[in-house]
């Protein structure tokens, strides 16, 4: 006996080498019904393994050393003994079970195999039951002993070692395959997407981007137009992964496409993507989109939210939302009547588009930014810091561990033209103060501030009307403005004669009379003041702090 119970020790040692060498669970299921019956010395040998999808155990069963096959089938997880030990965790031995009613006779009736004992076991992990041995009618006694349940639990660990050792190969494969999976989606979402700056000479679109681990759907796109006009959108595709990226590169593709239909407005483009989007789109996907058309010779915006959210507009003082009738997404409904609000649009306005997942990005107390955290954000100043610093307040507050949906911000900004060229007469003052106007809007200035560099900025104009060119009202002159990313820089160029700086001399604040203040107007509203000679003629450089930038030390000009 010693010897015969030595063997099923080896087997049993076997076992644990061999089963750590097999890498798919047919060789496995196949080498452990193998091993049972060797260790047990028993007619026959099966595992039950759960499918959780359909509530049964699937029977994996191998009978006396001369079967060539395992044989399966498949009982509820709940019955016979089997379904017991799963349920419970607990062993069950049984020395007479053809008389034992907790036998479930639904696979068994079928077959000629008699079974007189049987010895089950739980494969736990952790405490977690992953699936069933069981050992049927052993060969040399009549029930299985104290002994043959020592083995069998012993076999029973190491098959659930060899089990945990797939799952975990196998969950470590669909990773590998999710990720590459979520790789080619980023590049396919990344390779129809615009660069995330756009300038054109009256305007410019600035978007910030943050897919989430899960593909969404988020997408943006802008097309510039004949005439200086602008299309751009933003967009949520319902659904994830690939199916979404593709669905978010066939709306882009097509939105390009079929621009040259915008122009007559809004209206015709977005009537033909929806069709389009209609007859291909599986059932239950949609595109949910806010379309922006500036049109800057009119002065209008265009604006169609199709199931997204309304765009928000700066006014100069403040964010408002922007009445829009809410519209079905793309793709529900072929024939559905999209029609576009028209809104009046000047040089200098502000509009924000935004997906989501801005507004619904948690933090890990689990709360939304929400809506008035992203109005907050939203500093007064030109466009890139108003969207880097609204970015950045979104960024800090959501967990970047747990992003569960794609998030966009775009903004569009409206330009006057970078130079304006005008002649130096008086009745091109209002023309100029405009201009200005415009660009002290985009930049962000309070309207107090903005009073101040118009004054200012006329008060220099009517200077260099007077002074250079004699109050001759024929000459020319041009003003040209850029923003960088801390200053505001104004250049005045004249085409006169030089200036002498060493004579430039604002008169003394106390002698009270009209005129001779400009000078010390704009070394007050300006932080810089210099005087440039060029060939032919003079620039006057202006600089001034944007709003929020510190102003730096700048000695005023004599």
């Amino acid at each position: 006996m010693d010897s015969l119970l030595n063997e099923r020790y080896r087997a049993l040692l076997q076992a644990a080498r061999s089963l750590f060498t097999l890498t798919t669970l047919d060789e496995v299921v196949e080498n452990i019904l193998r091993h049972s019956l060797d260790m047990m010395q028993a007619e026959a040998c099966s595992m039950y393994l759960p499918d959780t999808k359909t509530k049964e155990l699937i029977i994996y069963s191998a009978r006396g050393s001369q079967d060539e096959h395992f044989h399966t089938a498949r009982i509820p997880w709940d019955k016979g003994i089997a379904g017991l030990v799963y349920q419970t965790s607990e062993v069950v031995r049984i020395d007479d079970a053809e008389n034992d009613p907790r036998i479930f006779r639904g696979v068994s009736s079928k077959s000629t195999f008699v079974t007189r004992a049987m010895l089950t076991i739980p494969l736990l992990d952790k405490g977690l039951c992953i699936g069933v041995l069981q050992a049927l009618n052993p060969v040399r006694t009549p029930a299985f002993s104290d002994i043959d349940q020592e083995i069998f639990e012993g076999l029973a660990g190491v098959v659930t070692s060899a089990l945990v050792r797939l799952d975990r190969e196998a969950r470590a494969k669909e990773e590998a395959k999710f990720q590459q999976e979520l790789t080619l989606a980023h590049e396919i979402q990344r390779a129809f997407l615009p660069p995330p700056e756009l300038l054109t000479s009256r305007a410019e679109m600035l978007v910030h981007y943050q897919p989430a681990r899960t593909i969404g759907g988020d997408f943006y796109a802008v097309v510039q137009l004949p005439g200086d006009r602008l299309l751009a959108a933003i967009g949520d595709v319902s659904g994830k992964g690939i199916p979404a990226a593709l669905t978010t590169a066939q709306v882009t593709g097509e939105l390009n496409a079929l621009s040259g239909l915008a122009h007559t407005g809004l209206k015709d483009l977005v009537h033909r993507i929806n069709r389009g989007l209609c007859g291909r789109l599986a059932a239950g996907r949609f595109v949910a989109t806010t379309f922006l058309l500036h049109d800057p010779h009119a002065a209008t915006m265009e604006v169609i939210c199709a199931g997204q959210f309304e765009p928000w507009h700066w006014t100069g003082e403040k964010w408002d939302v922007m009445q829009v009738p809410r519209a079905l997404p793309l793709g529900v409904f072929a024939q559905y009547p999209y029609e576009a609000t028209i809104f009046p649009c000047q040089s200098g306005d502000k509009w924000i588009l935004f997906s989501d997942g801005i507004n619904e990005g948690r933090n890990q107390k689990e709360e939304d930014f929400g809506f008035d955290r992203l109005k907050e954000s939203l500093v007064s100043s030109s466009p890139r810091r108003v969207i880097d610093s609204a970015w950045k307040a979104w960024s800090q507050f959501v967990n970047p561990d747990d992003l569960h949906d794609d998030a966009c911000l775009l903004l569009l900004a409206t330009h006057p033209p970078a130079t304006l060229e005008t002649v130096c007469a008086p009745g091109n003052c209002k023309i100029v103060r405009q201009y200005i106007e415009s660009w002290t809007l985009l930049a962000g200035y309070s309207d107090l501030e903005r009073g101040q560099i118009v004054l200012a900025v006329d008060e220099a104009f009517t200077n260099v009307l007077r002074h250079t060119y004699q109050n001759e009202a024929h000459h020319k002159v041009a003003l040209t403005v850029t923003i960088t990313p801390d200053d505001f820089h104004l250049k005045l160029r004249d085409y006169g004669p030089p200036i002498d700086k060493d004579k430039l001399k604002g008169r003394e604040l106390h002698d009270v009379k009209p005129g001779g203040l400009g000078l010390h107007l704009l070394n007050l509203v300006f932080t810089t003041v210099d005087f440039i000679e060029c060939d032919p003629g003079n620039e006057l450089l202006l600089v001034k702090p944007l709003p929020g930038v510190q102003a730096a030390c700048a000695a005023p000009a004599a």
